[in-house]
């Protein structure tokens, strides 16, 4: 499952060096992609020293999912992150997400988050 908006990337891995894993997914996109996304915003003069881009955040979120409930709850969060941040109305119309692979294994239904509102988990630590 993998999410990509503007300032927020998610991916779940399973893995002993997550920050090794994050370096090497960054340094792949930022060689395939940059050009092509044609980013705009100045790069600081600490990021110019470092020899870094403005594609990527410096930090990144861990967290271990602990349960069926809680990868659930992550999915939901996923799924609806596009919609809360204003970037679409409903979760189908953001193609850059993994919510069309689960609606075509039926985990969720094509309309999803587009007749009600999500029933979110308010209580897991998300951002």
């Amino acid at each position: 499952m993998m999410l990509v908006l503007p300032r927020k990337t998610t991916l779940p891995i399973e893995d002993s060096d997550y920050s090794k894993r994050w370096r090497l997914i960054k340094t792949f996109v930022t060689k395939l992609c940059a050009e092509t996304l044609a980013l705009e915003a100045q790069i600081s003069p600490s990021r110019q020293k470092q020899k870094e881009s403005n594609l990527w955040q410096r930090r990144f979120w861990e967290h271990t999912i602990k349960d069926e409930i809680d990868f659930a709850a992550h999915c939901d969060y996923i799924h609806d992150n596009p919609v809360k941040h204003r970037l679409c109305a409903t979760a189908k119309e953001w193609e850059f997400s993994s919510f069309h692979r689960f609606v075509f294994q039926g985990i969720y239904p094509e309309n999803w988050g587009s007749e009600q509102i999500p029933n979110l988990i308010n209580d897991v630590e998300f951002e």
